[in-house]
């Protein structure tokens, strides 16, 4: 089998981002490549996802092949020749471009390994959305288990809050505070995404249609196992919903009033100066846990080292007069993680109820418990 080498590597960059390094495992190490007519299938998986990049060929052919998928995956990245030969030689892959080089095939006892590949079921809802909808998720919604993953290494915590609740209104992530994302998918339904699941959004390029599709595997006589696929034309990602029971706990109602709320004051701020400001203190960021005091007064907020160690102002571009100085603690690297990869000029920052701090952003809404200082 001959391929064209800059096309190959593209797929080849495709599914290395699916590839699940953090276990080690027999399949999670594994490359399939797989074809019986004018397409070729590069498949991974971890068992609680798989992944497909499918790669057109010039005319059909029978092919299989596992291999270990870094391996290979980096070999091909360094090719430079037009043309990349695939050949299966009893047990090992033959691959000849700038030279010839010999890759093992995996077997399991006496046969080729076979990824075994999650099956989906009763179709129970689908529709199209726009990819930038599950981009959106993966950059705005992980930031909050980012900033609560000493929280969910806690006994207190919740396994619901792990995961990523998606509902037609929107995501929501929670642990000490909260992400709302808001959106709306053109059907109604409730599920939970992993970690893991949702970093493979990433595979979908930005703004195009991605089919989803939710359905039901019969695991005995009583017990289902929800499965979701994500998927277009040249990629498909099929993986199963962490366990449904858990959805009734998520307070999607009250993090989403908490996030709607009118808050007493609202402020809106330069998001490139206030990140300037967060990038030079982040000098002082020794221990990753840095707590400011933020004060507002007026129309400038001061931004403070607990022990006097440094002092920023920045004024505000609008929003509510704040007369009475308002002062609360915040985490520098939460602050500064809510910031980056934001690509919009102004930021606006709604506090003033004691609880909590909300920093709203082009349909997202962050939300930070808020410690006052008491005078």
């Amino acid at each position: 089998m001959i391929v064209k080498t800059e096309e190959f590597k593209e797929a080849c960059q495709t599914i290395l981002l699916a590839l699940d390094t953090k276990e080690v495992s027999l399949y999670n190490e594994a490359l399939e490549l797989i074809s019986s007519g004018s397409t070729l299938n590069l498949n991974v998986t971890n068992r609680q996802y798989y992944v497909t990049v499918k790669f057109n060929l010039t005319s059909p052919v029978n092919f299989k092949a596992v291999v270990k998928a870094k391996t290979f995956l980096s070999l091909v990245s360094k090719i430079t020749t037009e043309y990349i030969e695939l050949l299966v030689d009893d047990r090992v892959l033959k691959v000849k471009a700038n030279g010839e080089y010999t890759f093992p095939l995996v077997f399991n006892n006496s046969t080729m390994l076979e990824l075994p590949k999650i099956n989906t079921g009763v179709v129970t809802n689908s529709f199209s959305i726009n990819s930038n909808i599950l981009l959106s998720i993966l950059n705005n919604n992980s930031k909050e288990l980012i900033r609560g993953a000493e929280v969910l290494k806690s006994s207190n915590s919740k396994q619901v809050q792990s995961y990523y609740y998606v509902d037609e209104l929107g995501a929501i992530t929670y642990t000490t505070g909260a992400c709302v994302n808001s959106f709306t998918l053109p059907s109604s339904l409730k599920i939970l995404l992993d970690e893991k699941s949702v970093r493979l959004f990433r595979l979908f390029k930005n703004n195009t249609t991605v089919d989803f599709e939710m359905s039901q595997v019969a695991l005995n006589d009583t017990l289902t196992q929800t499965v979701l696929k994500f998927s277009n034309s040249m990629i498909e990602l099929i993986t199963l919903m962490p366990d449904s029971s858990m959805i009734s706990s998520v307070p999607a109602l009250t993090i989403r009033e908490m996030a709607n709320k009118n808050y007493p004051y609202e402020v809106v701020l330069s998001k490139d100066s206030l990140l300037e400001i967060l990038n030079r203190l982040n000098i002082f960021n020794t221990d990753s846990r840095l707590l400011v005091q933020v004060s507002i007064s007026n129309d400038t907020l001061t931004i403070s080292g607990l022990n006097g160690e440094f002092t920023e102002t920045l004024k505000t571009s609008s929003g509510t007069s704040v007369e009475e100085p308002y002062s609360f603690y915040l985490i520098l690297k939460n602050l500064k993680l809510i910031l980056d990869g934001y690509v919009e000029q102004y930021i606006t920052m709604c506090f003033g109820d004691n609880k909590a701090i909300a920093f709203k952003k082009n349909g997202v809404v962050d939300i930070i418990p808020e410690p006052r200082v008491v005078n």
